[in-house]
């Protein structure tokens, strides 16, 4: 059965992208009778076409495994969610303040990795991967923290960096002895 976590969004999402156009009016579904829609076309159907975009599945087990767990996009509940934003803002604080515990709610480096490794398990938030990149830069930490984000995001990330570095002008200087004739 599709997990409960998976927006009508996502599910549309699954039915575009593989082309399982046999569930009519999909679109005007609710989210329950969407759900279960699909998961008896997948438990039909003996294949799909391969994605290396957006899902990253090859096989139709993956899929099934795919919409079976939790979704990676959404934080399951509001206290997980609220305890997120108020950790990245303490280590968004004890970063702006110079790396320095006077102010700051933490009294030793252990603090500061604790709530940091809480956090970087919600590696798709941009707050998240901001507050990491920011605190990677303190020499006190004695491990370099990754964000964990899903594929499509890393993928996202990437595509911008790439983006990123296309746009940006670039000076390019040669070296030698050039005559200008005005006439």
């Amino acid at each position: 059965m599709i997990h409960s976590s998976h927006s009508k969004k996502d599910l549309i999402e699954v039915i575009e992208r593989f082309q399982l156009y046999s569930i009519i009016n999909y679109n005007e579904l609710r989210k329950n009778h969407l759900s279960k829609a699909l998961w008896t076309l997948l438990e039909t159907n003996p294949s799909i076409p391969e994605d290396t975009e957006v899902f990253y599945v090859t096989t139709i087990d993956e899929l099934k495994d795919y919409l079976t767990k939790t979704s990676c996009k959404q934080i399951t509940s509001n206290s997980v969610k609220y305890d997120v934003a108020d950790r990245v803002k303490n280590l968004t604080y004890y970063v702006k303040g110079g790396f320095v515990f006077r102010g700051t709610n933490y009294e030793n480096i252990d603090g500061v990795m604790m709530d940091a490794e809480f956090v970087r398990h919600f590696g798709d938030l941009p707050s998240v991967r901001r507050v990491l990149g920011l605190l990677n830069g303190d020499i006190k930490t004695p491990v370099k923290l990754q964000p964990v984000m899903t594929r499509r995001v890393e993928q996202r990330v990437k595509k911008r960096d790439i983006q990123k570095g296309q746009n940006t002008p670039k000076f390019h200087h040669t070296q030698g002895s050039y005559t200008i004739d005005f006439n």
